[in-house]
């Protein structure tokens, strides 16, 4: 009995040329959180933080999914990300849009701000196993925002890739396994993911992604300067995570972590 696991295909690596090699087919190969999000809760979100004076910026926009909707609330939106390919199709999608600006940066690097935005959106980007890449990149959006400011983040949920095992091992009990079947099923799966259990690196589309804990979530942006506000759920189907799931497979739903969370004066 086998069963094909879905990966999320989510952002996969800050390399330049991974991402621009990926543009062209982006949205067939990242995950697009917006169009998958149950309960709109991070549509939901968005809209209760940003103002209609409010200059917002998207770290790591890819090719401007969430610019559209923000455009039409914000004054202006600022749009970064490394990939130029990813970029140019951003610019394109945008180019009648007068408040919207684009703008190419390696988050992780040090550079002089480019903007002051009153809110700002880190979704699938702290993903990098390399905790020093993290904090680079959390440490651009801090010079980024201003005191006060608002920052929404998105992050994979390391609870959720532990909860998949056991519903691969809950799926071969129902179908007949033994327990010692579905345990070995349990397992072999997680062997070709994790990497790290301690560290939170668990595999997407086989690259080793970093996951989070819902406290270490709260604990990485207290650490950073920020004062967390808000810790939700953005649940998805579990067709996201497997070929056809069984009609029994639905709540507890997968989910990424949404924290919205305020920069310190």
């Amino acid at each position: 009995m086998v069963y094909g696991c879905k990966p999320f295909l989510r952002r996969r690596t800050v390399e330049q040329n991974l991402w621009d090699q990926a543009a062209a087919q982006y949205d067939e190969e990242i995950f697009d959180t917006f169009a998958h999000d149950r309960n709109n809760v991070l549509r939901k979100t968005l809209e209760s933080v940003v103002g209609a004076e409010d200059t917002f910026c998207d770290f790591g926009c890819g090719v401007g999914r969430t610019v559209p909707f923000i455009a039409e609330i914000a004054k202006e939106v600022v749009a970064v990300d490394y990939s130029a390919a990813s970029l140019a199709i951003a610019e394109k999608n945008n180019f009648h849009r007068n408040n919207v600006q684009i703008l190419q940066q390696d988050l992780a690097e040090l550079n002089p701000p480019f903007c002051c935005a009153d809110v700002g959106l880190l979704m699938q980007v702290l993903i990098m196993p390399d905790p020093r890449t993290r904090e680079g990149i959390l440490n651009t959006v801090s010079r980024n925002l201003r005191s006060g400011g608002h920052l929404v983040t998105v992050v994979p949920s390391l609870e959720v890739a532990l909860l998949t095992y056991h519903r691969i091992g809950q799926w071969y009990r129902r179908d007949g396994s033994s327990f010692a079947e579905a345990a070995r099923e349990m397992r072999c799966s997680a062997d070709q993911d994790i990497v790290s259990i301690a560290e939170g690196v668990v595999k997407i589309s086989d690259t080793p992604t970093k996951h989070f804990l819902g406290e270490e979530v709260l604990m990485t942006f207290c650490d950073a300067g920020f004062e967390a506000l808000q810790l939700e759920k953005i649940e998805y189907s579990w067709k996201e995570d497997f070929e056809e799931p069984p009609a029994w497979m639905q709540d507890p739903y997968p989910w990424d972590w949404l924290l919205v969370a305020r920069k310190a004066a």
